[in-house]
């Protein structure tokens, strides 16, 4: 039970980031191209590849720390941080045919997935 108050608690406060953060970004630039979300995937990836070498050598951590910080506060700061490590993790292994197929399939499927979400709503809700 404590494993899922950890992802828990840590998913709020990095929803709460991510919505603060890319909100100030995009009111600072003033522009349409969503810059704030765009860094808060490059930050969370970055934070989520310095924890991941950090965590995976260290004994010091619990596992709920750990949940905590990588599936709570970074997964929902950005998903796009678990994405990037999913393929990094592939490319590392030499799957660089299957992780090309993994970052092009995620992102196309996942954009058709959302207007098909967007008409379905349209025509059945």
């Amino acid at each position: 039970m404590q494993m899922f108050f950890s992802i828990a608690f840590g998913g709020a406060l990095g929803a709460l980031a991510r919505y603060f953060l890319s909100k100030n970004i995009d009111n600072l630039t003033g522009s349409n191209f969503p810059f704030g979300i765009l860094i808060c995937n490059i930050i969370g990836s970055l934070i989520l590849g310095l924890l991941y070498e950090s965590l995976l050598k260290s004994t010091y951590f619990s596992d709920n720390l750990k949940l905590f910080l990588q599936a709570g506060v970074l997964g929902s700061f950005t998903t796009f941080s678990a994405f990037s490590l999913e393929a990094f993790l592939m490319i590392e292994k030499g799957n660089i045919s299957m992780a090309g197929l993994f970052i092009i399939s995620s992102v196309f499927l996942s954009i058709i997935g959302l207007i098909l979400g967007i008409y379905f709503y349209k025509i059945f809700g």
